[in-house]
């Protein structure tokens, strides 16, 4: 990927962490979760932990770019 394409998948990827997170929130703010609420919930998480790992990856990839 070009410098450019890694920055682009990034914010990309914040954005995504972003509504993920502002999801969760909303979870939590409720007093009780259903079982399907929970398992979104769950999901949620889940989808926000990888795009925050894969975040990371392209951060790395690109400050590998940097250095060259």
């Amino acid at each position: 990927m070009t410098r450019e394409e890694l920055k682009a998948e990034i914010a990309r990827l914040k954005e995504e962490h972003a509504a993920l997170d502002k999801r969760v929130l909303e979870y939590d703010e409720q007093v009780w979760l259903s079982p399907e609420d929970q398992i979104a919930q769950k999901e949620c998480k889940k989808l926000k932990l990888k795009a925050k790992e894969r975040m990371a990856e392209l951060t790395e990839q690109l400050n590998a770019l940097g250095a060259e």
